[in-house]
């Protein structure tokens, strides 16, 4: 049985990527079970990577199209190490997003996942040939080169003052100012 199941999902996976050389035909595939290659990422660790190719999502300068995270890693600018997603419901409200404007003006392009099995799929993706996915919503997100740092340093220690002032009147309503 074990034989049966990697040769048949090793046929499949085959057939998928020859579907994927025509674009329309393709895009008729994804439309029907994009969610089950999606789960496929969750479930099958062994063909992760494999799978991982078949998969299309829409981008911040995709437009109306779907793009696979090959042609996304072929676009992104000198020196971006991480592929930048942001999920959400839609794609209208991750579009218009605060967190991906930063991202925007500078030039970078951002992944939209707008399917609730995205988020359990990324949570095992990880990384696509060999760059990390980064989640444009959680802290921690440096996209800021050496001299924006440098100046945002100087502010902080400009409006520490006033922050400190901020945080004591508000006292515990906030975490942090």
């Amino acid at each position: 049985m074990k034989v049966i199941k990697k040769t048949l999902v090793k046929k499949c996976l085959e057939m998928f990527n020859e579907i994927t050389e025509n674009e329309e035909d393709y895009k008729k595939f994804y439309e029907q079970f994009g969610k089950n290659l999606k789960l496929g990422i969750h479930e099958d660790t062994t063909n992760r990577t494999k799978i991982a190719d078949l998969l299309r999502f829409h981008t911040s300068k995709s437009g109306d199209d779907m793009v696979s995270l090959k042609a996304y890693v072929s676009r992104m600018k000198e020196g971006q190490d991480e592929l930048f997603y942001i999920t959400g419901e839609s794609r209208t409200s991750v579009a218009n997003s605060p967190f991906i404007e930063g991202l925007k003006k500078k030039g970078y392009e951002v992944i939209y996942m707008c399917d609730p099995i995205d988020e359990y799929a990324v949570q095992q993706l990880k990384e696509y040939d060999g760059k990390k996915l980064k989640c444009v919503t959680k802290e921690g997100l440096d996209i800021d080169t050496e001299e924006e740092k440098k100046q945002k340093e100087e502010e902080k220690t400009q409006f520490e003052n006033l922050c400190k002032l901020i945080k004591d009147v508000l006292g515990d309503k906030v975490e942090k100012v």
